[in-house]
């Protein structure tokens, strides 16, 4: 299939979580049309579905909407040229980036970031959330720096009915972030107790031997 990607923005995972909660995924769609996402991108997405039970809804609704073509991933490996990987992996390592274009192991904000080299390579808008590294002096603005984002409050203002549901929308996410971080949060926590559970038990099975 030969897209026009510089037709339809591409989002970065928190951008998508913020969409679904608000429910105003339906309102960019039928501007738009599609979404694009990078590769790494939709594995962030993806990975809400096999570690999260309560927000795995996220994971299979990003997944019906690429079965319906609404979503686009650009997979660097098909739709970038070599020469021009090789360009785009070395300014991930100059932004402190080890592993490439590849998210194996897992690199924390290599989404948002990946995101914004698709997005200048082939020349389309950001959609993203409000965090510090693409505003003002932040690292991303930084190396950046002509890049169209679209931010949250951005979207906010476009697509809200009415003043009321700007802030109801608004609170509505800030919430539901406050308790995703609060699960996510008590989640690692029983995750090492786990461990080191574990950890002891086999301590005591090596000693009994």
């Amino acid at each position: 299939m030969n897209l026009d990607y510089t037709k339809y923005p591409i989002c970065d995972t928190d951008m998508w979580v913020y969409l679904y909660l608000s429910d105003f995924s339906n309102r960019i769609f039928q501007k738009y049309k599609k979404l694009i996402f990078a590769d790494v991108v939709e594995q962030e997405i993806l990975a809400w579905e096999e570690k999260n039970e309560k927000y795995k809804n996220i994971a299979l609704y990003f997944k019906r909407c690429k079965q319906e073509g609404l979503v686009i991933v650009i997979q660097h490996e098909l739709h970038i040229k070599a020469d021009d990987r090789q360009f785009l992996e070395q300014a991930l390592l100059d932004l402190n980036f080890k592993y490439g274009l590849k998210n194996s192991p897992k690199e924390k904000n290599k989404g948002e970031f990946v995101s914004a080299l698709y997005a200048d390579y082939f020349e389309i808008p950001f959609m993203k959330t409000n965090d510090k590294a693409f505003q003002g002096k932040g690292a991303g603005r930084k190396e950046f720096p002509d890049l169209e984002i679209k931010n949250w409050y951005d979207v906010v203002e476009e697509f809200s009915i009415d003043q009321d549901e700007k802030m109801r929308v608004r609170k509505l996410v800030e919430q539901e972030q406050e308790k995703m971080t609060n699960h996510y949060e008590k989640q690692k926590e029983e995750k090492k107790k786990a461990d080191l559970l574990a950890r002891l038990a086999q301590q005591m099975n090596d000693r009994r031997l």
